[in-house]
């Protein structure tokens, strides 16, 4: 029966924007709910309180609640969806033991190395005397990453022995608390990076179109990491590497089918295209951000299908379809993001660029006030639309938000055509 499912979806940034929005369009869909959404979206459903995950569980429980859709990484890894499968309510999203491919890389490291799936060679260190002997088994420049979960900030790529002595040291001492507490070590490997979200249902591996996504600050890739600048799909590729990606998506399905991964949900894997081959740089167990507001604006497929079919096990029926050409998502972040943004500036008029430009607008640090829509942290919005990256463009600079940030270089010279993806 269509038009039947009560979907719930816990997040407030602008992938959950993206989410909600892909969501409301399905034919499947009788009422969608929100838990913690910013006061851009929180119109498209009705809102949920929310006190913890185990009285959340009940609510839904209560008011029949279908599905659980889990956006952000820390509820997967607190463990919201264990506490749905208790109500036996069903989610798209890992149980806490599998969000650990991303709350811990020492436990991701592990889990690529037993399952002969590519990636740099690596070191654990959790204490300070270890560092002198670990770093001399590697050249410079050098990765080091927090293990545990730190808003995507946790990665340090130090270009001599001297500022990654000093940048563990800052790690182990707790720069980002407890999740700076063990410290994975890596190689440098240089290459294009692709994000390639799948959804997986236990027994089925279901890949997106690769993505890309910009994690520097600024134009050319340089500046300090973010939580993402940007994003287009498709990422064009040829032959060879679309070989090499259904290769480690077989190895990846094989290994998550022997390790008994029984939770339906997103895997998402960053991969680097290396002169050695396709590597792995990191996991994480949910669609990315910015990669979302793109994948979502280019899949014409019923999103809530997908999902249906995911927790019923059916995703070897399923299949996806794509928009041709590309879709282009550019983040508006407020000045001094990273480090230090200011909060609190109007944004004007974002209702109008995004009807004068017939694109999407998706919200991500905003409150509302006295009527007007205010920033309320880094990353503000997302302005996205499909094979018109000049409307993309033009809208942001049209935008009225006096303290707003973003990269000019955002799908530069993309090729807007159409390739196969169906076998990917």
């Amino acid at each position: 029966m269509e038009g039947n499912l009560r979907v719930l979806l816990f997040g407030g940034g602008a992938r959950e924007h993206a989410l909600a929005y892909k969501i409301s369009t399905s034919s499947l869909l009788l009422k969608l709910y929100l838990c913690r959404p910013n006061d851009g979206f929180a119109h498209l459903g009705e809102e949920i309180e929310f006190d913890n995950y185990k009285s959340l569980a009940q609510t839904a429980k209560e008011i029949e609640i279908d599905l659980l859709v889990v956006g952000p990484e820390d509820p997967l890894s607190e463990g919201i969806v264990d506490e749905f499968k208790l109500v036996g309510i069903p989610a798209i999203g890992a149980d806490k033991k599998w969000a650990r491919l991303e709350s811990s890389k020492s436990f991701a490291k592990d889990f690529m190395d037993k399952n002969n799936i590519p990636t740099a060679k690596f070191e654990i260190i959790t204490a300070t005397e270890q560092i002198k002997s670990t770093l001399d088994k590697f050249s410079v420049p050098v990765v080091i990453k927090a293990d545990g979960l730190a808003a995507g900030k946790g990665v340090h790529i130090a270009s001599s022995k001297i500022e990654a002595d000093t940048v563990i040291n800052d790690f182990l001492n707790g720069k980002y608390g407890d999740a700076s507490k063990k410290i994975v070590v890596e190689e440098f490997l240089e290459g294009e990076e692709i994000s390639l979200i799948s959804i997986w249902d236990g027994k089925t591996l279901l890949p997106f179109v690769p993505a890309r996504d910009y994690k520097r600050l600024e134009d050319g890739n340089n500046g300090p990491n973010t939580g993402g600048m940007g994003s287009y799909c498709p990422v064009m590729i040829d032959d060879y590497e679309k070989t090499s990606i259904q290769n480690y998506l077989t190895t990846l399905e094989t290994a998550l089918i022997n390790n008994n991964a029984d939770f339906s949900g997103i895997i998402y894997s960053g991969l680097i295209l290396t002169k050695q081959g396709i590597k792995i740089l990191e996991y994480n167990m949910r669609f990315g951000d910015p990669e979302t507001q793109a994948l979502m604006l280019h899949l014409k497929t019923d999103i809530l299908e997908v999902f249906k079919n995911a927790v019923n096990q059916k995703l070897n029926e399923t299949k996806l379809s794509w928009k041709e050409g590309s879709t282009i998502c550019l983040v508006i972040a407020s000045d001094g993001y990273p480090i230090n943004p200011k909060n609190n500036c109007k944004i004007i008029n974002a209702e109008e660029i995004q009807e004068k430009y017939n694109l999407n607008v998706f919200y991500a640090g905003v409150k509302l006030e006295d009527n007007s829509l205010l920033s309320n942290g880094g990353r503000v919005l997302s302005i996205c639309k499909s094979n018109a990256r000049n409307d993309v463009y033009s809208a942001a600079q049209e935008l009225i938000f006096n303290d707003k940030f973003y990269r000019t270089d955002i799908g530069e010279g993309i090729n807007e055509g159409i390739a196969d993806y169906s076998r990917i």
